[in-house]
């Protein structure tokens, strides 16, 4: 029988697995660490919620693997729809987007992916989770209560500071098309008025705003855009600011990767030089 604590490390140790599952899946094809999702810590939450609803409703089918396969499927994917339509009526993004993949319900669930999930609960029933719920029963009370007081509280702060950068992302959005618009407009009023000589010295002035700006926007962009790849918007009047955004976004971190590879090239024609 689940208790309380019992079932929050469930859900904080599923959650785990879950981020390295996603985070294997995302790093080997880039060739790079890739930290997956909205929290800043290594859970995914939905992969929690996931395996302990399917733990908890499905138990009882246990003698009977397919019915364990077809109800892992409906309820994963009852609860990533849900998610997905969660996350996007609060923060006006979609973190994920299966709109390319074929037989997908709205681009927030699709068939390839409710298999997996299935395939995934007959793994999490029949070979997984016997080996943690033995060790987390094993665990004394007291360790148990202080263990799960420390997850509710590790995840409650991640999830608020979250939000609040998410929030602050969303604010820089608007801010980057609204200075990319007066940019724009001081540069046509600048080649109407001034002299060319004076107009460069404009030119090196508003490209060092753009600098700044670029750079305050990435500190608030770099983990969403890097942690979800495929972040999309659907309201209409953010379409063309994130379009631009994520421009920009690409943009500085081609620069910066730019900047490190030559760098790395200098350094090792140094060494090389020394030798």
């Amino acid at each position: 029988m689940y208790s309380v604590d019992t079932i929050v490390l469930t859900f904080f140790i599923y959650s785990v697995l879950g981020w390295i599952c996603e985070v294997i899946y995302c790093s080997v094809p880039k060739k790079r660490f890739v930290n997956r999702g909205f929290l800043y810590g290594p859970y995914l939450p939905i992969y929690g919620f996931g395996a302990t609803i399917v733990i908890v409703v499905l138990t009882r089918f246990m003698e009977h693997w397919y019915l364990v396969f077809i109800f892992g499927v409906i309820l994963t994917s009852i609860l990533e729809y849900f998610t997905s339509f969660l996350l996007e009526k609060i923060f006006s993004v979609k973190l994920w987007d299966y709109s390319n993949y074929p037989l997908n319900i709205n681009g927030r669930v699709c068939a390839l992916n409710s298999t997996l999930f299935g395939l995934l609960s007959l793994f999490i029933m029949y070979v997984v989770n016997e080996p943690v719920y033995h060790f987390l029963t094993g665990l004394n009370s007291t360790l148990l209560e202080i263990l799960s007081l420390l997850v509710v509280a590790v995840m409650s702060a991640d999830c608020a500071f979250s939000v609040s950068r998410m929030a602050q992302f969303q604010k820089a959005i608007l801010e980057l098309s609204q200075a990319r618009a007066e940019i724009e407009e001081r540069m046509r009023i600048a080649r109407e008025s001034v002299s060319s000589q004076m107009l460069e010295k404009i030119n090196d002035r508003i490209k060092a705003d753009i600098e700044n700006v670029k750079a305050s926007y990435y500190g608030k962009a770099r983990h969403f855009f890097k942690s979800n790849p495929s972040l999309t918007v659907r309201r209409e009047d953010l379409r063309k600011p994130f379009e631009f955004a994520r421009e920009t976004y690409d943009s500085v971190t081609q620069h910066r990767h730019n900047l490190r590879m030559q760098r790395k090239a200098e350094k090792k024609g140094d060494g090389n030089a020394r030798s």
